[in-house]
């Protein structure tokens, strides 16, 4: 949970938090135990002493779909009235039963009479499973987000120096991975990997008769408490990240012969809880050969040093990339 203050060119942190979800409560962005998940909402708001209201949240998973389609060159009126039937040729789901969004991205580089659009579709089921989740936590909802999009928005804010390269940012979260690859600042490709970083830490529980708790900290190269091997334990871990980092990979070569006819992806920027896996950074740029680094969304933020350990602040920052990009939103129309 991430609360900022509007305090002109650079907001200000006023609130930070976290809390461990049951392993189960959501998976592939499907809310499997509601109780859970509020009441964890609830104490988490309650222990910052959140007294604001509206909140922004996002969702991911299966039941979200991204698709970057060309349209003819039109203005946005325009777009909203054709919008459904033009989604019917790209949504595999029935278009009564989904939210639909859109954003325009420009010019087609290739054709000057197109322009390409970001068309995003969620489940209306989805939507209406989160949005109960938050007012039963006693939260209005005024955005609806999608995680990579949250994502983007606070790498954006954060640096605008690279706005002409391309880069992906690629989110592990623990059941979910999420790729969003920007070129120039805006969205071309967007994937989602349905694993994450919990198969790293159920592999390890498994090799080494751990409990949860205790496989996540060796996950994270914590070895104070372990009691084997130390050299087994981080080859372990290594073994454990493989099949993930390999998605990875594929998705980026993937993204070079088939997305783009010219470029090629001039650095990585990680996120999520994942991203603390140990050395996982390291495995991914040499597994790539591409520049990788752990995103700061707090960077371009001030962090009054009074109230915020911020030695902590810097450490957690990656995993709450996602929040601060939502913290930072500040356009509440939904379409629907």
């Amino acid at each position: 949970m991430v609360e900022l203050k509007d305090s002109g060119a650079v907001p200000t942190l006023s609130s930070f938090g976290m809390a461990a979800l049951p392993p189960d409560a959501i998976v592939d962005g499907t809310v499997m135990d509601a109780s859970a998940v509020v009441s964890t909402i609830v104490n988490l708001a309650n222990n910052l002493k959140v007294k604001k209201k509206r909140i922004s949240t996002s969702i991911s998973g299966h039941s979200v779909i991204v698709k970057k389609i060309t349209l003819p060159m039109m203005d946005e009126k325009t777009v909203e009235e054709t919008i459904h039937q033009e989604a019917t040729q790209h949504i595999p789901y029935d278009i009564s039963d989904v939210n639909l969004d859109f954003q325009i991205l420009g010019q087609n580089q290739e054709n000057p009479d197109n322009m390409d659009i970001i068309l995003v579709a969620v489940k209306k089921d989805t939507i209406n499973d989160y949005l109960a989740l938050v007012e039963e936590a006693g939260f209005t909802p005024v955005v609806v987000d999608v995680d990579t999009f949250a994502l983007e928005n606070a790498y954006e804010h954060n640096y605008e120096e690279n706005e002409k390269k391309i880069v992906a940012l690629v989110d592990i979260g623990a059941n979910l991975t999420c790729i969003n690859i920007l070129d120039s600042g805006v969205t071309c490709f967007t994937r989602n990997i349905t694993s994450g970083s919990r198969l790293i830490t159920e592999q390890l529980q498994k090799l080494f008769s751990l409990n949860y708790e205790q496989a996540e900290l060796l996950k994270m190269g914590c070895l104070d408490s372990f009691t084997g091997d130390a050299t087994t334990a981080l080859s372990a871990i290594k073994g454990a990240a493989f099949s993930l980092i390999n998605e990875v990979m594929k998705t980026i070569d993937f993204f070079h012969t088939s997305v783009v006819a010219e470029g090629r992806i001039e650095k990585i920027v990680l996120s999520g809880g994942g991203s603390r896996t140990h050395n996982i950074l390291k495995d991914i740029k040499d597994k790539t050969g591409i520049e990788t680094e752990l995103i700061d969304p707090f960077r371009n933020i001030m962090v009054p040093e009074k109230h915020f350990d911020l030695k902590y602040i810097k450490e957690i920052g990656p995993v709450a990339a996602i929040a601060t990009g939502l913290a930072l939103r500040k356009d509440e129309v939904i379409r629907k």
